[in-house]
């Protein structure tokens, strides 16, 4: 008998925030005063946001705004001066290196610009492969390749699964790279400027994909884009200008 995998959704009863992140301050070093003392450029200041499961959130701001760093600081690639990021409760900020690179593996997910798929691997293998860099090996891996064909299925791969990234167009690897994202089961899915090197059919295309699945999978997604279009599709919007939130109200 032939059985077909389904992709999963979480079950997700609570509306505590899958991501929270608090008073968020990163500052990096900036050359010399002229008295001699370390000068700072500070490239976040006391940046807050919050995001549940199902939940789409845009952040928006000009080149220099502190976008990409406080996706930096949501992954765990980036640790503030002060303040806190949770994700699901577990402070990031509270974690040592080995301990943040699990929850990237296990609990986050990050979709760059650029797709940055293997050349060498099948678009099905480009998601098996977070499995096998898991630990997954033998049977446990060869029973991931449904959940892998369905993935790809719900993101409109499914008829590529056995080509490879330079058989497929821009807009096709980007759909790639969101399914392997999502193939690690993530709590948080994180996405910078996704659609930057795409024309605007199919930059419409990858957000409305992106919606879709944050509503059916439960995730809790934040995109950072130049592109207020796609403001008009997140269920919140948070601007930022030199580093800090700007009140919605202003």
């Amino acid at each position: 008998m032939t059985t077909t995998a389904t992709i999963t959704t979480p079950d997700t009863t609570t509306t505590a925030p899958a991501l929270s992140a608090r008073d968020v301050t990163v500052t990096y070093p900036d050359g010399r005063n002229p008295d001699g003392s370390e000068r700072l450029n500070t490239v976040l200041h006391q940046a807050s946001l919050d995001v549940a499961r199902g939940e789409f959130a845009v952040i928006l701001g000009p080149s220099g705004s502190g976008k990409s760093t406080l996706l930096s600081v949501a992954a765990g690639l980036v640790v503030p001066g002060s303040g806190s990021v949770e994700i699901e409760g577990t402070d990031l900020t509270a974690l040592d290196e080995k301990r943040r690179t699990a929850m990237r593996r296990d609990r986050i997910s990050v979709v760059f610009q650029q797709p940055n798929l293997l050349p060498a691997l099948t678009v099905r293998d480009q998601l098996l492969v977070t499995k096998h860099l898991a630990g997954v090996r033998g049977r446990r891996l060869r029973a991931e390749r449904d959940r892998a064909e369905a993935m790809l299925e719900r993101v409109g791969m499914g008829q590529y699964a056995g080509r490879r990234p330079h058989e497929l167009s821009g807009g096709q690897r980007q759909r790639v790279n969101i399914a392997r994202a999502l193939f690690t089961d993530p709590a948080v899915l994180l996405v910078d400027e996704p659609t930057s090197a795409l024309d605007h059919e199919r930059s419409r295309e990858v957000v409305d994909l992106l919606v879709g699945i944050t509503r059916e999978l439960k995730v809790a997604t934040v995109m950072v884009t130049h592109d207020r279009e796609f403001a008009e599709d997140a269920d919140r919007v948070i601007t930022l200008r030199d580093g800090r939130v700007e009140d919605p109200a202003v």
